[in-house]
């Protein structure tokens, strides 16, 4: 059970505020608004302050009334924005979907601009808001995987991995010792 203080807190957090804003609002010291979100995730059992938007809007918000617009953002930009919501950091997204991570970064920066958000919170608080991201979260199917067929995944994964062609004593791109 979330006391009003802590449910004030996770509504700045949810809007993207940072400590610092929160304490502002709330006319409390930077350390206890700090020790707020550091609460709202150990009570919740959450670990990412982007987990905590989505908690926010599962119990507590009203979509706004806009959610019935045309998505502005790109495929990979919300299949970006689901793993963000699942509460993996760039680097994470990164590997997740094999890509660099600074285009990772490229693309938060991208959908930041076209949402006008100042971070990763009030991004998905606007994406939720708006309807570019549904709740409940349903991760969107990768691209990858699903538009290759199965006989060319096999030549994705690395040389130790495949199996060795009938009558070759090595596979592809490496020597195997006798």
């Amino acid at each position: 059970m979330l006391t009003t203080r802590e449910i004030q807190a996770l509504e700045l957090i949810a809007r993207g505020s940072t400590d610092r804003d929160i304490a502002a609002a709330l006319a409390i010291s930077l350390s206890t608004a700090h020790k707020h979100r550091e609460n709202l995730q150990r009570k919740l059992g959450l670990h990412k302050s982007a987990q905590l938007v989505i908690y926010y809007f599962e119990r507590f918000a009203e979509l706004d009334q806009r959610r019935n617009l045309p998505s502005v953002l790109s495929e990979r930009e919300l299949e970006i924005i689901h793993l963000f919501a699942e509460g993996l950091s760039d680097k994470q997204v990164a590997r997740e979907l094999n890509i660099s991570d600074l285009t990772v970064r490229k693309h938060r920066g991208n959908m930041q601009g076209k949402l006008q958000a100042a971070n990763v919170c009030a991004l998905l608080f606007t994406a939720l808001a708006t309807g570019e991201l549904p709740l409940p979260l349903v991760r969107p199917a990768s691209r990858c995987q699903a538009a290759l067929p199965p006989h060319l995944l096999q030549w994705l994964l690395p040389a130790a991995h495949r199996q060795v062609p009938h009558g070759l004593d090595k596979p592809a791109g490496g020597f195997l010792a006798h």
